[in-house]
């Protein structure tokens, strides 16, 4: 892992999600991206005279909070700022391409926190068009301690892409994952038949020699299936798949991801699903 990006609004909880990134990048010896994207009023996009001495104010001022954020931060760790002055997701989405970026960290941020993460916010759109995996913080601390990771999904071909990807960062937090599949009453499988799947998937995913916990945890939905597995043993971060236009794929679809997001304080990482 070379680059991360940091997405800040300058915002308590996303200058605390810096410090988690700032540690994996010590790690790892990783550079950072930090990037702030200022979407300026339409007048200022539109008005050719008046809006350059307005739009120049709010570009002064963002190098401002990040000269003061940097005499705050003793990192050892190499920081780039970047400003852009698109929306958000498109920032990210240029910045990623721009300088090869591994890993997108989002946290929490604004006065609208978790309950509306992924309910038409930028982060959800973020997430939707992101070609790398991004990680949202939701409680950030000084140190990301990962030790013990959920993926959970159907155990169909379309996830072992997303599996590879899921392995690779377990591997940097020399981390465990359980394969878990949550049996609904609506989606009823029989545990002979999921193991079967889980054996089947590992086999072509070819960690069939390696070691990974495979679990059924039975429930009403899928989405209260996963908090309680989270909460039972302990999960320190929860796998999900978005997938473009559709959002969250198969059973994570639309309403179960904004449950998870919103009632669960554990980090997430997201692993596009490719179609």
């Amino acid at each position: 892992m070379k680059n991360i990006l940091v997405t800040t609004d300058f915002s308590e909880k996303s200058i605390a999600s810096l410090h988690v990134a700032i540690g994996l990048a010590k790690q790892h010896k990783s550079k950072i991206y930090l990037l702030h994207a200022i979407e300026l009023p339409i007048r200022l996009m539109t008005e050719s005279q008046v809006s350059v001495p307005e739009a120049m104010y709010f570009l002064n001022l963002t190098k401002q909070r990040f000269a003061e954020l940097h005499k705050e931060l003793e990192t050892g760790v190499e920081i780039i700022d970047l400003v852009e002055t698109s929306p958000l997701p498109e920032a990210v989405g240029e910045t990623v391409k721009k300088f090869n970026i591994d890993l997108v960290f989002m946290g929490s941020n604004g006065a609208s926190g978790a309950k509306e993460l992924f309910i038409g916010s930028n982060a959800e759109k973020v997430i939707r068009s992101a070609t790398i995996p991004v990680l949202v913080i939701k409680n950030p601390h000084e140190k990301l301690k990962i030790k013990h990771i959920m993926f959970g999904c159907d155990f169909s071909k379309r996830f072992l892409k997303p599996f590879e990807k899921a392995v690779a960062f377990a591997k940097l937090f020399n981390a465990k994952i359980d394969l878990v599949y949550v049996n609904t009453p609506y989606q009823f499988l029989t545990t002979h038949e999921i193991n079967h799947r889980m054996k089947e998937f590992l086999s072509e995913a070819n960690h069939a020699r390696q070691h990974f916990e495979t679990h059924v945890y039975n429930d009403i939905r899928v989405e209260t299936g996963i908090l309680n597995y989270v909460k039972e043993n302990k999960i320190d971060l929860i796998c999900m798949f978005p997938n473009g236009r559709k959002g969250i794929a198969h059973f994570f679809n639309g309403s179960i991801s904004s449950d998870l997001v919103n009632h669960s304080d554990t980090p997430v990482l997201t692993i596009k699903l490719e179609k």
